[in-house]
């Protein structure tokens, strides 16, 4: 079985950090003061994101997460209200998921989905 996280350069680690603790509920379980990283995860299956400094990719949207949550419509209008602008709002996609997509402050997309199966089908 495969376990890994993704890490990401950002000029502010923790600016970035602390949006990835709002909207996606990751909490630090590491950092390390002497570079300025912070890694985000849970502390059950640990690290999902690292966030090194040093400059982002050059185009930031091309980087695509995608974060399974329980009720993507309640995840959208909780966020929204903090605040949280997205491309569009949350819709079924034909291979079987509701998606809606945002962007971190560096721009990255950040998507928020759920199976089908498991979503509260809206009309």
């Amino acid at each position: 079985m495969f376990n890994g996280w993704i890490s990401l350069r950002v000029k502010d680690p923790k600016a970035i950090g602390d949006w990835y603790t709002r909207v996606t509920g990751l909490q630090v379980v590491g950092a390390r003061a002497d570079i300025g990283s912070v890694a985000l995860g849970d502390r059950e299956r640990g690290y999902a994101i690292i966030l090194l400094p040093g400059e982002s990719v050059e185009h930031p949207e091309r980087l695509q997460m995608h974060f399974e949550v329980a009720d993507v419509d309640a995840e959208y209008n909780r966020l929204r209200q903090l605040g949280v602008e997205f491309d569009e709002p949350p819709a079924d996609q034909p291979w079987g998921w509701r998606h809606t997509y945002t962007h971190d402050p560096v721009g990255h997309t950040v998507e928020l989905c759920t199976p089908l199966a498991n979503a509260k089908l809206r009309s």
